[in-house]
Parts: structure tokens; sequence; C-alpha cells
């Protein structure tokens, strides 16, 4: 492998740890949301509220909101 190879690769691979921890991030700020949003769906119904009334106030459907509260 030649200088200038090397040089790319060296480059390349900084860019994709970048990346790597960059995508890392993100999806951390979206599982700490969806956790979130869980836990208030979970309260909203231990206080009365119905799947149904949830599922309009928090412009979600009646399917995902179920398939949410169950995992």
């Amino acid at each position: 492998m030649c200088e200038a190879e090397k040089r790319w690769l060296e480059v390349k691979s900084k860019e994709w740890e970048a990346e790597g921890i960059r995508k890392g991030i993100e999806q951390g700020i979206e599982q700490g949301v969806e956790l979130g949003q869980v836990l208030l769906y979970k309260t909203m119904l231990m206080n009365g509220m119905s799947v149904n009334e949830i599922s309009k106030v928090c412009s979600i459907s009646v399917e995902n909101l179920k398939r949410v509260l169950s995992n």
C-alpha cells in the first residue's frame, strides 16, 4: 500500500468513526424519546384514560399504541 492510500484510509477511518458516533447519538436520543412516550402513555392509562382517548390526544393510532404498550 502506498503512502497516498494509507493517508486516504486514515482519513476515511476517521470519517467512518465520526459517522458511527453521530448515528449512535441519534439512536440514543430516539430511544430516549420513545421511552418517554411509552411512560407517558402508561401514566395516562393508570390515570384512567382509555386507549382510544390516548390515541386521539397523542395522535397515535390505536393499533400502534397497543403495540407500543404490549412491549
